[in-house]
């Protein structure tokens, strides 16, 4: 318990002095929210389009602060030789990845503050059912997370992993209709589009959250994630134990 603490506070004492991390968990969703909301409040008229929106970022901030959260701090920290530093203490891959993992989740909370405020400032309407929610967000951003431990254990270099990270989770916030309703995306987009993991993350969210979509929908999306997190947790922990 103290060396997850202790592993925790420099974690989060790292993340928040870390401009990149600052910008890309706050700044660059408020951008993608405002951007978004005001260029299609406009073609949608009568349809509260600021709700789906807002609900749409919020699942595709929280997949983004998980992918980094797992990719890029491990990779770093292994390039700057401090992982190797860590690992002469006696301490567990799972505590180093469980602290990180928890120290995400703390980012991920202020910023899903910071875009629900936002979302109501634009005319967002939440529901009764909005703090379930939580669950949803949660599972998909460790969900990303794992994917992302996987990212750090494939590739090497901090470049190559921010690289390849944003790789992975751009094309799926634009397939997923994170980032685009998907009634506007081409027909192909939208046949692939339930195979992916922020589609489920995004229609389990904004059924919780603002009442949009069906509880069948919803739960089969809770379902989606928590076998996807399951899976994905297994082969990053053993992964990079055996790595």
């Amino acid at each position: 318990m103290n060396s997850f603490k202790t592993l925790f506070k420099l974690m989060f004492h790292y993340d928040i002095r870390d401009w990149s991390t600052l910008v890309f968990t706050f700044l660059f969703p408020i951008a993608l929210l405002l951007a978004l909301v005001l260029s299609f409040k406009s073609y949608v008229p009568g349809v509260d389009i600021a709700s789906q929106i807002s609900a749409n970022v919020i699942a595709f901030g929280a997949a983004y602060v998980g992918i980094f959260a797992g990719a890029s701090h491990l990779a770093l920290w292994r390039e700057n030789g401090m992982l190797q530093t860590v690992r002469n203490f006696p301490l567990s891959w799972n505590v180093i990845i469980l602290s990180q993992a928890v120290v995400g989740i703390v980012v991920l909370l202020a910023q899903a503050v910071v875009l629900v405020v936002l979302g109501l400032i634009m005319g967002m309407v939440l529901k009764p059912t909005f703090l379930s929610g939580l669950l949803p967000l949660v599972l998909g951003y460790l969900l990303f997370f794992f994917l992302g431990v996987i990212i750090a254990m494939i590739i090497y270099s901090i470049a190559g992993v921010s690289i390849l990270a944003n790789i992975i989770i751009l094309p799926l916030g634009f397939i997923g209709g994170a980032m685009m309703p998907l009634n506007m995306l081409p027909s192909w987009v939208q046949t692939i589009a339930p195979y992916t993991p922020l589609y489920h993350m995004r229609e389990a969210l904004s059924m919780m959250l603002i009442g949009l979509g069906t509880w069948p929908h919803a739960w089969l999306g809770i379902l989606y994630l928590t076998v996807g997190c399951i899976t994905l947790g297994l082969v990053s922990i053993y992964g990079f134990r055996w790595k």
